[in-house]
């Protein structure tokens, strides 16, 4: 039986390398970026997307690439719509009907109500928000589609880049002043487990929108205090205060946490808590 091809966009980004490991031992992975990986390809680029699908006719195709810097897109969303929107479309658009599509989403999605969210209930805030959520509209025009929301943390395996958990950590191990948000609450996952579960839904064939993420959520100042408790670091340079006294940030949701029945049931299990998923720290 042949190999199957898995490409990977963005696989230099914060995820990527953990999409990476966990595709390498179920296909051969092609790793493709603007300017990077085996393949390189501006994906914003229609007639750029046509020739890397040809040349390298995946399997599979995880879309991990995108503008995620939130203040970023706010200011620029022009960048925003080409990277997080037409990028995921000229995918969609370039992919024959069998090969697996799976869109990396974001809970960026929902409104600033009161979480869990659930899926059916999007109304972004701001501008990164709603250009991911045109990605995962265009995503899904195909007819092998899946679109993941969610958050992660974890050790970063990218250089340059760090995720909250590293963040944190790293403050607090070099006695750095740090502030953590008491009125923002989230339910990421760390991102090794995200990745083992996002080859578990597509070996489930799971189409649509789904909601990935750990049961059981808390503010990210508990996350903060967890993280700290469990690697053994002291919390005198942290205090507690609240996102919403920086100044100039664009619109957030501060309730971020995500519902998960409808991947607990389409999974057959229920998804890790996040105390369990800071554990794997």
């Amino acid at each position: 039986m042949t190999e199957p091809v898995i490409l990977i966009t963005g696989s230099r980004g914060l995820l990527g390398p953990y999409l990476v490991e966990a595709a390498a031992a179920r296909g051969r992975v092609v790793e493709c970026g603007r300017r990077g990986g085996d393949r390189a390809c501006d994906l914003a680029q229609g007639a750029e997307v046509e020739v890397l699908i040809a040349d390298t006719t995946p399997d599979v195709v995880l879309h991990a690439a995108g503008f995620t810097d939130v203040d970023g897109c706010q200011s620029d969303s022009q960048r925003a719509q080409r990277d997080n929107h037409r990028a995921a479309a000229n995918l969609a658009a370039a992919l024959a009907d069998d090969c697996r599509y799976v869109f990396l989403s974001t809970d960026q999605v929902y409104p600033d109500t009161a979480g869990p969210h659930r899926e059916g209930s999007e109304a972004p805030v701001n501008v990164y928000g709603r250009s991911k959520l045109a990605g995962e509209r265009a995503a899904l025009a195909h007819p092998n589609a899946l679109a993941v929301r969610t958050n992660l943390f974890g050790p970063s395996r990218t250089p340059g880049r760090n995720s909250l958990s590293d963040f944190v950590s790293q403050s607090l191990a070099g006695g750095k002043a740090v502030t953590l948000f008491r009125d923002v609450l989230f339910s990421p996952l760390h991102m090794a487990s995200l990745a083992a579960l996002i080859f578990e839904m597509i070996d489930k064939g799971l189409c649509g929108a789904f909601n990935l993420a750990s049961r059981e959520g808390m503010s990210k100042s508990d996350f903060g205090l967890a993280v700290a408790a469990h690697l053994g670091l002291s919390t005198a340079s942290a205090s507690i205060g609240n996102s919403t006294e920086l100044p100039a940030r664009a619109p957030r949701t501060l309730d971020l946490r995500l519902n998960v029945e409808r991947i607990e049931r389409a999974l057959g299990h229920t998804m890790p808590t996040l105390q369990e998923e800071i554990a794997k720290l």
